[in-house]
């Protein structure tokens, strides 16, 4: 790869972090299959099949499930929306966290949840009308912040505000420390880097690595600078999850990217890192679920939802 070359893979990545997820060239759906019924649900550590009612029963008493999601698949928000339904309850305790909203917009859910504004102003305002392609949050994502309203149970914003992840990328973690305390709510950082296996796949997706193993430094400099990007988005949601775990009680249900989450990823181990008690369950949402390796020395999650039906 020549260092001046964008790989494919952070190209993507500067899009987020730049103006939100890639737009589908033409509006989305909500899935119309019966995820209860028609998908294939495994343990992700031994592979076996699960009944959809195990699924749930297994996942009573967690602190806090991880959903990990391609952002771009309707089945897995459905799954999202069913898991949601089935484990809060009217009138009981938990939440939903999104990293679809930034902290600074946390004002919008409670005006929403208050009626003083609809859910198409409430997209509007938060910009997330198209957050993963036209019509995806109408069809997607306002579903299962209604269902959580609906049980009385908290939604919160748990995303830094793009404009911070920035300078964390392009000026570090040192200037966010800087910020005054009536805006250094809005973002957190690791106390030290994320390091392992976790920060090598990042680094190999954005072309740190050629194929062959050889370092390109000027391409592993600016994955790097990326790198301290992703800490932040990792940090600040696990905060986040943390906060609501003490403000509305378990369990709390976390909507993220999988990359986030699967084989313990970065948000997954800093929320483990601020609760080490805590039962954290993680279920990969897996379109594509003939490529899982369940012989990998990390397991992609706890449990795996092939979101493409048989």
């Amino acid at each position: 790869m020549h260092s001046h070359v964008i790989p494919a893979a952070l190209a993507g990545f500067v899009t987020l972090l730049v103006g939100g997820c890639a737009s589908a060239p033409t509006p989305v759906t909500a899935s119309t299959v019966p995820v209860r019924t028609d998908l294939v649900v495994l343990d992700g550590h031994t592979g076996d099949h699960l009944t959809w009612d195990a699924l749930v029963e297994r996942l009573g008493g967690a602190d806090v499930v991880v959903l990990g999601e391609q952002h771009n698949d309707a089945t897995g928000h459905a799954v999202q929306l069913a898991v949601v339904e089935d484990l809060l309850t009217e009138g009981g305790s938990g939440a939903v966290a999104l990293e679809m909203l930034e902290r600074d917009e946390q004002v919008l859910i409670e005006d929403y949840r208050e009626g003083l504004i609809d859910a198409e102003v409430f997209a509007r305002l938060s910009r997330s009308t198209s957050w993963a392609g036209p019509g995806s949050w109408e069809a997607w994502y306002q579903p299962i912040i209604d269902a959580a309203i609906d049980r009385d149970a908290g939604v919160v914003a748990a995303n830094a505000p793009r404009r911070y992840v920035k300078v964390a990328r392009t000026e570090g973690w040192e200037r966010l420390d800087q910020l005054a305390d009536d805006r250094k709510w809005l973002v957190d950082h690791p106390d030290a880097p994320i390091t392992g296996a976790y920060r090598d796949r990042f680094i190999e997706l954005m072309g740190g690595h050629s194929e062959d193993d050889e370092t390109d430094e000027e391409a592993l400099e600016l994955a790097e600078s990326f790198f301290l990007a992703q800490q932040v988005w990792d940090a600040t949601m696990a905060n986040s999850v943390s906060q609501a775990l003490e403000q509305s009680g378990p369990p709390v249900i976390l909507l993220v990217g999988r990359f986030h989450s699967d084989a313990e990823g970065g948000t997954t181990r800093q929320i483990a890192r601020l609760h080490p008690s805590a039962r954290i369950v993680t279920i990969s949402l897996e379109p594509a679920c003939e490529d899982v390796d369940f012989e990998a020395d990390i397991p992609q999650a706890d449990f795996i939802v092939c979101t493409e039906p048989e």
